[in-house]
């Protein structure tokens, strides 16, 4: 896949194409994708996403300090790498480009990347003010020589899949609900920074997590049973979100992980967390002794919710956020 930023790196290739911001590159997303995929196929086009970097919201100032991404732009580009597609169209968000009319905009991507084909959702909306839809596309589609297909939205559970119900379920503490909707486990990915130790001499060392990204969502506090990937290994490990209460009265959050069966030193090394369980809400205990205690109770359960997860399946999630292709 090559991530594009200039029409000249499609190299004058006719294309398919889906358009979206596509947080969380969900199981909704990759539903288009799929489509776009089986179109270029059948009409013998290359394939590609279209995104838009940096989020409206920061370009435009609404409400910026509350906006939080489900992915990264890199996360974003390495699971849309793991695809298929030819690929990433990163179109810079600018105040201009917000302003485009929805066929001026059309008409950008047609006439530059030379679209013959576009799918999106029965709910996309494109163009100033969100005046385009589907029913604008086909009409725009049979004026300028294009085809456009339109897919209805993912439905799991009686549930239509979408970006803001994920950021809800993960927010809740939904975690196993918040990774039906994506597909595939949440995941948190960043550096590991020097902590105080505290937990070395609990008998839990943990991992300190800076996220690559600050507007990474983080889910509710809590502690986790989670997947671990550090320096080439994939281990088991239970994740804390939150304040540490007992410890200390701090106002910042952490986000530390103790693996099972780890002893490296992993300062300033990157470090992948996929989430499957929520195991219990963070407290404050009345001594140290308790807090011990509770995380013996801790890593049982995580275990317990672990058993069954296939780490050849997790090699091949954690092998796509760290692809170079």
């Amino acid at each position: 896949m090559i991530i594009v930023q200039k029409p000249e790196q499609t190299k004058g290739r006719e294309i398919a194409i889906t358009i979206g911001f596509f947080d969380g590159l969900h199981a909704g997303h990759r539903a288009l994708i799929r489509e776009v995929l089986k179109a270029a196929e059948l009409m013998n086009l290359g394939s590609a996403v279209v995104t838009f970097w940096p989020h409206p919201r920061l370009v435009l100032k609404k409400d910026p300090e509350k906006l939080r991404f489900l992915t990264t732009l890199n996360e974003k580009s390495k699971i849309v790498s793991k695809s298929g597609v030819d690929f990433l169209i990163v179109q810079e968000f600018t105040p201009q480009y917000f302003n485009l009319e929805p066929a001026d905009f059309i008409d950008y991507l047609v006439n530059n990347y030379h679209v013959k084909h576009i799918v999106v959702g029965a709910d996309h909306r494109f163009g100033k003010d969100g005046k385009g839809n589907a029913d604008l596309l086909k009409q725009l589609g049979a004026e300028k020589g294009f085809s456009v297909q339109i897919i209805d939205q993912l439905v799991i559970d009686n549930t239509d899949i979408s970006s803001t119900k994920i950021r809800e379920a993960l927010l809740k503490g939904n975690i196993e609900r918040a990774n039906q909707m994506l597909g595939y486990p949440y995941l948190i990915t960043g550096a590991v920074e020097s902590g105080n130790q505290l937990g070395r001499k609990l008998g839990f060392p943990t991992a300190n997590i800076r996220p690559n990204d600050p507007l990474k969502l983080i889910p509710l506090e809590g502690v986790y049973a989670a997947i671990v990937s550090i320096n080439g290994e994939i281990k088991q490990g239970m994740l804390n979100i939150g304040f540490r209460p007992t410890v200390e009265n701090s106002r910042r959050q952490t986000i530390e992980v103790h693996i099972f069966d780890f002893e490296q030193e992993i300062y300033n090394s990157g470090i992948e967390v996929a989430l499957i369980k929520r195991l219990r809400n963070e407290k404050r205990f009345q001594s140290i002794d308790l807090l011990q205690a509770q995380l013996l109770q801790d890593k049982t359960l995580a275990i317990e919710a672990l058993k069954d997860q296939d780490i050849n399946s997790f090699q091949n999630l954690f092998l796509t956020l760290r692809s170079t292709k």
